[in-house]
C-alpha cells in the first residue's frame, strides 16, 4: 500500500514537473524527451511597427501558430499599414487606437473580430468592417474623414443591441 501512494506521488511530481516546464526542453539521461513547440514566425508585416507589436504579442502568449493569436493590442503605435495582419484570421479583440491608418482593407479577412477599436485614424472608408459578421464592439471615434455610408449600413445590418458602435461625430448626424 506504501509502495502504492509513493507510485502515485511521484507521478504526480513528474505530470506537475513537465506541465510547468511547456517552455523547456525536457531530457532524461542526456535524451530529449520533450521540446516546446518554436514561436509562430512565419509571417511577413512591411510596417515596422505593427510587426513589432506583433513580435511582442507573440511572445508575451507564447504563440506557436497563427490561430492561437486572439488578441492583439496595437494602440498609438504610429502603424500606417496592416498589411500581413491577414494571416491572424483568428483574432478576436484587436486595438488600433491612436495610429496613423487610412486603410483598413486587411481587416475583411479576420471575419472572428469580435471587438475592434479604431479611434483616432485617418480612415476615409468603412466597407471592410461590413465583412465582419461576428462584431459585437466597433470604436471608430474620432476619424474625421470617413464616409459614413458604410458605417451606416453596419449598424443597419445588426439587430438593435447586437453592435455598440461608438462612430465618429459626422457619422451620429443623419442628413
Amino acid at each position: 500500500m506504501y509502495s502504492k501512494r509513493v507510485a502515485h506521488i511521484f507521478t504526480l511530481f513528474c505530470i506537475v514537473s513537465l506541465a510547468s516546464c511547456k517552455n523547456y526542453s525536457v531530457s532524461l539521461n542526456d535524451k530529449v524527451v520533450y521540446t516546446p513547440p518554436s514561436l509562430f514566425t512565419n509571417f511577413a508585416i512591411n510596417d515596422e511597427r505593427l510587426r513589432t507589436c506583433v513580435e511582442q504579442t507573440i511572445i508575451d502568449k507564447h504563440i506557436t501558430k497563427a490561430e492561437e493569436l486572439t488578441l492583439l493590442n496595437c494602440s498609438n503605435a504610429g502603424i500606417t499599414s496592416l498589411a500581413g495582419l491577414e494571416i491572424f484570421t483568428a483574432i478576436e479583440q484587436l486595438n488600433l487606437n491612436e495610429n496613423a491608418l487610412t486603410s483598413i482593407s486587411q481587416l475583411s479577412n479576420l471575419t472572428q473580430l469580435k471587438v475592434l477599436t479604431l479611434q483616432k485614424n485617418n480612415l476615409t472608408n468603412a466597407e471592410p468592417l461590413l465583412h465582419l459578421l461576428h462584431l459585437v464592439s466597433l470604436d471608430i471615434s474620432e476619424n474625421k474623414n470617413l464616409n459614413c455610408r458604410d458605417l451606416h449600413q453596419l449598424v443597419s445590418n445588426f439587430h438593435k443591441g447586437d453592435l455598440k458602435a461608438v462612430l465618429p461625430e459626422q457619422c451620429n448626424k443623419r442628413n
